[in-house]
């Protein structure tokens, strides 16, 4: 009886499995999805309910068809649009009705944007020189100069319900035929209709505070890559010339940050300024290269600049508070001799150094003048400024507004890129764009061993097929030649964009890679055998990472990962208007996405009431059978 007992419910268990793999269609959307964010006093993004939810799928097809047809519709819905209409117009309709249970967004085929930017119109607004997040009002800048004038705020709106980009043609091709016949369908008055399912739930809610509290959020930040060019010793006090950029790129959907126009190309540079001054040092024969220097160089690459930025508010904390490194590498604020970061620079042969220091700064001046000497093709333009533009540059100036800084990008008064902080902020690589990186690295590579006080006639040169290469890793193909070569045989990524999402934690396929082409462009050869190789741990040039041997020959590099988690963190203060406090929700990994056929609610209430009357009229069948079974089924005389 109980082997009976257990095959039968084996047959019942996979008959269920196949009437769910009956009833729902599974929609594959490569786990790319919105999310729920926090900061100090909001939370941004969007979630489900704890197990779902589900609508009727409805296709809308312009702006114009959800403003005349959104409210005529009374069931739960889902809608289906194209990511051409995924706006905030768009948004705040699907917010304001109140029967919105989800929203599917079909990526198009064919990508022509004109302007597009869900981001702030003013970044890092709240963060800036000479502001005060406190005085932060939703959707509005404190700043009269708007830097980012497409900038539609899509990214902090907080949806109540899931939204999913559907970027497979297949997928594609299913949802949009239910859609359809859902459309076609009176405006959903007869049934049956398709009907779609959504699940992402997210644990936290309200703000920060509130997350870090319940432990339901973790702090948005990764690493910041430091690399240092020439070793130090303890005894080694000369100040450090800062080159900063901003490393990470962000979008909507996390999933799709690529950046290229923001700061795709402005890594790339900076990796080639690394390789370039490496070329300088590796060269001198005569072993005077390190000596001859009155200035040490630093250059740092910063993540969670995209959340009021986190990574250079951590970095300018540590140098304030001289908690920056170790030993011979533990400086401070005060060693720093000036900050030359990189911003934007893709797009335009005219180029613009802001500052907020007056002529009367001497080395502000001096990097103007070494610009001028050393400019070919490109026009560089000073700009002195009460605040500067929207950069990471901002968060060491309010540790410090006298501090020698110069910001070097392409926009005068605005962002040239019409789509900051969006998926489509992609950037393919050229001839004429590997030629003029080159050309900027140069540029930049001679200006910072002027100001190091090196030799005077320009000796920096780095090639162009390698140009080449970093421009490929970091803004075409993650799967690139230089990386497949420095990553393990064993790890191999897939071919697409290399999303630089900061995210959490301190591990991503970015960070990693990006560390990798670090210590491939800064590494110094030595002549040591195996054996020596890995004994040397006491070497200046080893202050967090031993020499390693790579095709046994034995290499050197001072590179320092450091978090880039807002200070606020650290302080535990997590409602602070000093420091960002963007977090980001754990959740379940969970998500998924099903299309049904759905009755109309009629008939599941009918369908409903008649299943209960047959419970009961069969209950008390069988509850009077079991009474009478002597009677029913008399013994065998």
């Amino acid at each position: 009886m109980l082997l009976y007992i257990i095959i039968s419910a084996l047959f019942i268990s996979a008959n269920a499995n196949t009437l769910n793999e009956n009833i729902y269609t599974s929609v594959d959307f490569g786990n790319v999805h919105s999310f729920r964010m926090n900061n100090f006093n909001s939370q941004v993004g969007c979630q489900t309910s704890r197990d779902g939810d589900d609508g009727v799928l409805y296709q809308f097809e312009s702006v114009e068809d959800v403003e005349n047809n959104l409210q005529n519709l009374e069931e739960p819905l889902i809608p289906v649009i194209s990511g051409s209409i995924f706006n905030n117009i768009t948004a705040s309709l699907f917010l304001k009705h109140s029967k919105t249970r989800g929203l599917l967004v079909l990526e198009d085929d064919e990508i022509e944007v004109g302007s597009y930017s869900p981001e702030k119109a003013c970044p890092g607004n709240g963060f800036n020189l000479k502001e005060n997040a406190e005085e932060v009002a939703p959707r509005q800048c404190l700043s009269k100069n708007i830097w980012n004038p497409d900038g539609n705020w899509l990214s902090y709106y907080d949806f109540p319900f899931g939204v999913f980009i559907i970027k497979s043609k297949s997928q594609k091709e299913v949802i949009i035929s239910k859609a359809k016949a859902n459309k076609e369908n009176s405006l959903l008055k007869s049934y049956p209709l398709w009907g779609g399912e959504v699940k992402a739930f997210m644990n936290s809610a309200q703000n920060t505070d509130t997350c870090m509290r319940r432990g339901t959020c973790d702090p948005i930040g990764g690493v910041n890559i430091n690399v240092n060019i020439i070793p130090k010793t303890e005894d080694d006090k000369r100040p450090i010339i800062l080159f900063v950029t901003k490393a990470d790129a962000t979008a909507y959907f996390k999933d799709l940050s690529f950046g290229g126009k923001d700061s795709g190309a402005s890594v790339a540079l900076l990796l080639g300024v690394v390789k370039a001054l490496s070329n300088v040092r590796d060269n001198d024969k005569n072993n005077d290269f390190n000596s001859i220097l009155k200035s040490d160089f630093m250059v740092t690459f910063l993540q969670g600049e995209s959340f009021d930025y986190s990574g250079s508010q951590r970095l300018a904390y540590q140098l304030k508070n001289k908690q920056y490194g170790m030993k011979a590498y533990n400086i401070s604020l005060d060693d720093v001799k000036c900050i030359i970061e990189i911003g934007p620079i893709s797009i335009s042969n005219e180029l613009y150094l802001h500052s907020t220091q007056p002529d009367s700064d001497e080395t502000v001046k001096e990097i103007q003048d070494l610009f001028t000497k050393y400019t070919e093709s490109t026009d560089f333009q000073f700009k002195i400024r009460r605040g500067m533009p929207p950069a990471s540059i901002n968060s060491f100036l309010r540790e410090d507004e006298t501090k020698s800084s110069v910001l070097l990008t392409d926009g005068d008064t605005e962002l040239l890129s019409h789509v900051f902080g969006s998926r489509y902020d992609i950037l393919d690589n050229n001839k004429a764009l590997t030629t003029k990186v080159k050309n900027l690295i140069k540029i930049i590579g001679n200006v910072a061993l002027q100001l190091a006080g090196g030799k005077e006639s320009p000796q920096v040169e780095v090639e162009e097929s390698l140009v080449g290469e970093i421009l490929d890793c970091i803004l075409v193909n993650q799967n690139c030649t230089l990386l497949q070569r420095l990553r393990p045989k064993t790890y191999q990524l897939h071919d697409g964009r290399l999303n630089r999402y900061s995210s959490v934690g301190q591990r991503s396929n970015y960070s990693t890679s990006l560390q990798l082409l670090a210590q491939e462009l800064s590494k110094k050869e030595f002549d040591l055998t195996k054996e020596k190789c890995n004994a040397t741990f006491m070497s200046p040039w080893v202050p967090y990472l031993p020499p390693y041997l790579l095709d046994d020959t034995c290499y050197g590099i001072i590179i320092n990962r450091t978090t880039a988690q807002s200070p606020a963190f650290k302080l535990k203060e997590y409602n602070s208007t000093k420091y960002s406090t963007w977090t980001e929700s754990r959740w379940s990994p969970n998500f998924q996405v099903r299309l049904f056929l759905m009755a109309s609610t009629s008939e599941n209430t009918t369908m409903g009431c008649c299943g209960l009357v047959y419970f009961v009229v069969m209950s008390a069948l069988i509850f009077q059978c079991h009474r009478r079974s002597d009677q029913i089924f008399p013994s065998a005389s």
